[in-house]
């Protein structure tokens, strides 16, 4: 009942903020709800202000400001996703900053007693109670071990679990209900999204995988002199502590710092790069937050090195669509259009009854211009975006699996083109994903493949007379009689009309506790008939 009753006070506030920030008005405006624009007009307040000037953008980051850490978060990780997003909600939701204020340090460290079922005069020979880092997963306390050594001690809010199983139930009912409401919605695959996020937020929760993520990352760049990632220790490690070297560098956005310290702009900027395709092309594991907050720079052997942090958000794709995204990175480079608009049929990226000449024909109008640029100018981010509009024409279905690459890849070019504004990014990548294509084909990958796989061809060997028989009765039996397939059909039609109606009582009840709960000013004394009506309106109107 608690549990009820605490998942209502946060509905109500939702609809409250959806009204608030006028979403409801902009809702109205667009083409995303299509012919269900009415239901909003049966509120009478957007019947007299339905021209408000509103600035969408910043009231959806408002309203996750207003909803706290998760949501703020949620609208952090969409924030890259220009593919579904216009540049001014995109760049609004950027500026969203975790700003959560840091729990008592003496809860830390009972909290940290408790996990390592030691007391901390027994693992430190100091601790500070005052955190040197608060976020909205955990907070971070600088200590020194009884060894002498520094580190910090990452500790996990000791409340944040239960918020956030509530916050991503409420984001999975939000998503379901508008998938349901146009085609618009269905293709942006928030459901996906949401469930993306879910993973990601909880991989955040749980520091054994955050450990195992920053050992991973130190093995895979073991042999560089570029990289430094810092020990974690694992002797003292749980759920919700983690201790970690602590490392002294300078922020990678500290440009002043840099600068005394004689550190080449230049080199940043390409290793920046370099670093980016090194993780995706060849390690096939990815710092998946790579932020300013997250990178910093140490002097080592007369140049520098990068000092990564933060391993809660790790990446990686498959051998699919990494390499479908290398040949379309080569292909686009190289001005072969038509091998782009291939790639994306082949990748389902587009549906697969898409014109392919007609699919070419559009990318070369929205790009070849950005690549008659000078290179310094050719925005690999502003490249995405432009296939992604013009893809968009043809039904473009987005990849959640991709969005952690994209993320870090905007993140990776902003960060290059701050250092060098004349970064070639071609000249930087080209190298690398040639050197990794050339690696896929040939005669010993084939013969490579072919023995990494053969146990599954021993295993297959004997189905295939049993398979064929299967796919023989199949055809000449009951399986493939048309009633049946009418009879399918029929009950997914039963469902269908189902879902419709349960999505309009949704919204019904939506915008019925939205009038309930907003002040309606001088119509207040209609409240009672306005509810009637709306009641009344909205049985008329369900589904039949």
């Amino acid at each position: 009942k608690k549990n009820q009753m605490s998942n209502l006070i946060r509905i109500s506030k939702i609809i409250y903020l959806f009204f608030k920030y006028d979403i409801d008005k902009s809702l109205i405006r667009s083409d995303l709800i299509g012919s269900k624009k009415y239901l909003f007009f049966l509120i009478p307040w957007n019947i007299f202000t339905f021209k408000k000037s509103i600035d969408i953008a910043k009231n959806i980051r408002m309203i996750c400001e207003d909803l706290g850490p998760i949501f703020v978060k949620l609208g952090q990780m969409i924030s890259t996703r220009k593919d579904l997003l216009n540049d001014d909600i995109a760049t609004e939701l950027a500026k969203l900053q975790d700003n959560v204020t840091p729990f008592d340090g003496d809860v830390a460290k009972n909290l940290i007693e408790q996990e390592l079922n030691k007391k901390i005069t027994e693992v430190f020979s100091s601790f500070e109670t005052t955190p040197m880092a608060s976020a909205s997963i955990a907070q971070v306390h600088p200590a020194k071990l009884k060894s002498g050594e520094d580190v910090i001690v990452k500790v996990v809010r000791p409340d944040i679990k239960s918020k956030i199983i509530q916050d991503i139930s409420l984001m999975k009912k939000i998503a379901k209900y508008l998938e349901g409401l146009s085609d618009d919605f269905k293709r942006m695959h928030l459901i996906d999204i949401v469930n993306d996020y879910e993973m990601v937020i909880y991989d955040e929760l749980n520091l054994i995988k955050e450990a195992a993520n920053a050992k991973q990352i130190s093995k895979n760049f073991s042999g560089s002199e570029y990289i430094y990632i810092p020990t974690v220790h694992c002797t003292y490690l749980t759920s919700k502590v983690m201790i970690m070297e602590r490392i002294y560098g300078i922020p990678i956005n500290d440009k002043e710092s840099l600068q005394k310290e004689k550190i080449s702009f230049q080199e940043i900027a390409e290793k920046s790069v370099e670093l980016f395709f090194v993780q995706v092309f060849e390690h096939n594991f990815f710092h998946a937050d790579m932020h300013p907050g997250n990178i910093f720079i140490q002097k080592y052997n007369d140049s520098f090195r990068f000092v990564l942090v933060d391993f809660g958000i790790m990446g990686s794709l498959s051998e699919f669509d990494k390499k479908y995204l290398a040949e379309n990175f080569i292909a686009f480079f190289n001005r072969d259009y038509a091998s782009v608009a291939k790639l994306h049929v082949e990748c389902e990226w587009v549906p697969k009854d898409t014109n392919i000449p007609s699919l070419e024909s559009a990318i070369r109008e929205n790009c070849e211009c950005m690549l008659d640029k000078p290179i310094k100018d050719v925005s690999l981010s502003d490249i995405i975006v432009g296939l992604f509009d013009t893809a968009r024409r043809f039904k473009l279905e987005v990849q959640p699996q991709l969005i952690l690459m994209q993320k870090t890849l905007l993140y990776t070019e902003g960060l290059g083109r701050e250092f060098n504004p004349e970064l070639d990014l071609w000249k930087t990548s080209k190298p690398i994903l040639e050197k990794w294509m050339k690696e896929q084909k040939g005669p010993r990958v084939i013969a490579r493949k072919i023995i990494n796989n053969l146990d599954d061809y021993l295993e297959i060997l004997p189905e295939i007379p049993s398979f064929f028989r299967r796919i023989s009765n199949h055809y000449s039996g009951n399986s493939s009689d048309l009633t049946k397939n009418f009879q399918q059909l029929k009950v997914i039609e039963q469902k269908l009309n189902s879902n419709r109606k349960r999505n309009h009582y949704y919204f019904s009840l939506i915008i019925l506790l939205g009038v309930i709960i907003s002040p309606l000013g001088a119509l207040e004394i209609y409240k009672n008939i306005v509810l009637i009506l709306l009641a009344v309106l909205m049985y008329i109107f369900k589904p039949k």
